[in-house]
């Protein structure tokens, strides 16, 4: 039996146009269509290079990207010197030219040395140089230095106009000469000049028979202070009152005994001198003990009688006038040994009364002579060496407006052992007493004086890290239509004071420097050396 087999149905094709070229545009279009993305990714990538590289890479005007037209220049501003960059003397050379090579002074230690180089001064007439020997005065003592490495000082800080200036609050001030002095401060304590102290006290014991002075008391020479009853000195006094009368005997017992020389013995006249030499040994020593007790003797007492001898011991030492007033009552004692003033002065110290018993190793008066005190200053050994006899000394004691000036009259050979320092001392003048002895002050130690300095208000100084400079303005800055400039200067610092400070370098007399705000210069130097941002080329 035979099969039939079923034959399959032939394909057909599909409707429309289903053969193989019909395929052929479907594919075209799908293959275009994946294709966008990479083309806008490249065409927006190569959009993003052509306005980075036609715009300088930066944020193009709002007015630019609205359809404005494009003008290919640089933005004429200079936003790291705050000018409009075709006026920029940072970036355009050219405006105000710099030394190719900058010159370095080494006698003054700074670039660009106006001293040596006066074409530099900023100034409309003729520079005057400074009329001292500025290189000494640098040489003189150990001074700030500039790094020769710092050359900040060889750029400019401009400004737009003079408007633009004003609004920064910058004061501006000539450099002038004016007295400057260098020192050194210390502070220092007043005392009696102790070559004209006195401190008085008795040469015996005993007690207190009168006391004529009292503390504060001005004394002239040789007056009497007080009166110390003391027995020594009653016995010193009787013992050369004997020898004086025995001296008299003898002496009338030889004159007897050589007018009898041919009838006398040989042995008779020797005795008789003998014993008269020994009675002038007896009173050379007895008029020795008075004169251990500060007595001055008469020479005539060997020929005085007994009531004038008394009369001449009693008041020993003792001015006449005072002893008659003091005799007066007949209780005046022979042993009365004097305080006498041994020079002019005032009594600063007294600690005795009348009655009260008294040693020699006890000070009772002290006497001195205010017309001239020590100053003592304590110096430290790093500064011993600038120090010489005769420099002048300054001191303003403690609550005086008024300072007074000496001389150094002593160093000290020797450091003290327990502050490290030297002992130095000048002698001040206190004719008007106005100083007071054991007060407290500041001194100075003058070490050198000059009467012309060049000197600039001490807001003008600036310190950038590695020198010290000034803001020195441009002698043509306040002309219409020129550059509004300031030139950096290194300077050397010298003397200072309270309101001003001495330049021995990099300024000449009269050229304008800003004070007051010229720290804002510093910080515009400071970021121009950063370079903040700029679109110049340096």
């Amino acid at each position: 039996m035979t099969t039939l087999m079923k034959q399959p149905a032939p394909l057909q094709p599909p409707r429309g146009d289903r053969s193989p070229d019909g395929m052929k545009p479907r594919r075209l279009l799908f293959s275009i269509f994946n294709a966008v993305p990479t083309v806008l990714t490249f065409g927006l990538l190569a959009a993003v290079g052509y306005f980075g590289h036609h715009f300088g890479w930066k944020m193009p005007k709002a007015s630019e990207l609205h359809g404005a037209t494009i003008v290919e220049e640089k933005a004429n501003w200079c936003s790291e010197h705050n000018v409009p960059e075709d006026q920029c003397v940072e970036c355009n050379p050219k405006l105000m030219p710099k030394p190719e090579k900058p010159r370095w002074c080494k006698e003054h230690g700074v670039f660009e040395c106006p001293t040596h180089h006066p074409e530099l001064a900023q100034v409309t007439s003729d520079p005057r140089m400074p009329r001292y020997d500025t290189v000494a005065a640098i040489n003189l003592f150990r001074r700030p230095e500039n790094n020769s490495r710092c050359k900040k000082s060889l750029s400019r800080i401009q400004y737009q106009s003079i408007e633009a200036f004003a609004k920064q609050n910058i004061d501006v001030d000539v450099a002038a000469e004016r007295p400057m002095e260098e020192s050194l401060r210390i502070n220092g304590e007043l005392g009696y000049d102790q070559t004209q102290l006195a401190h008085l006290s008795t040469r015996a014991p005993g007690s207190v028979w009168k006391v004529f002075k009292t503390l504060g008391d001005e004394v002239k020479k040789g007056d009497v202070l007080a009166l110390v009853d003391a027995a020594d000195v009653g016995k010193a006094k009787s013992e050369l009152g004997r020898a004086v009368v025995q001296l008299q005997l003898k002496k009338r017992t030889i004159d007897s005994v050589k007018s009898a020389s041919g009838v006398l013995p040989e042995r008779t006249i020797r005795e008789a001198e003998s014993a008269y030499e020994e009675a002038q040994i007896g009173v050379t020593m007895a008029t020795q003990a008075l004169i251990n007790f500060g007595f001055a003797v008469p020479k005539g007492l060997t020929k005085q009688d007994a009531d004038q001898m008394t009369r001449t011991l009693q008041c020993l030492g003792i001015p006449k006038d005072l002893c008659d007033d003091l005799s007066e009552g007949g209780s005046m004692t022979m042993n009365l040994i004097p305080i006498i003033a041994p020079q002019d002065g005032m009594i600063v110290e007294i600690d005795v009364v009348a009655g009260e018993v008294v040693q020699p190793e006890k000070s009772l008066l002290t006497l001195a002579n205010l017309s001239r005190l020590w100053l003592t200053l304590h110096v430290k050994q790093e500064d011993a060496h600038r120090l010489s006899l005769g420099q002048k000394v300054k001191f303003l004691p403690d609550g005086s407006q008024q300072d007074i000036v000496g001389q150094l009259a002593f160093i000290s050979p020797a450091v003290d052992e327990q502050t490290r320092t030297l002992r130095v001392r000048a002698v001040l003048d206190n004719t008007d007493r106005t100083l007071k002895a054991n007060s407290f002050g500041a001194g100075w130690v003058v070490l050198r004086e000059e009467p012309k300095a060049v000197t600039v208000p001490l807001d003008a100084l600036q310190w950038e890290g590695d020198c010290h400079v000034v803001f020195v303005r441009d002698k043509n800055f306040l002309k219409d239509g020129s550059l509004k400039v300031f030139h950096i200067r290194q300077v050397r610092v010298g003397a200072k004071s309270d309101q001003h400070v001495e330049l021995l370098a990099g300024v000449l007399p009269g050229e304008v420097v800003a004070t007051r705000g010229s720290a804002a210069m510093k910080a515009q130097l400071l970021k121009s050396s950063l370079g903040a941002g700029c679109g110049c080329e340096h």
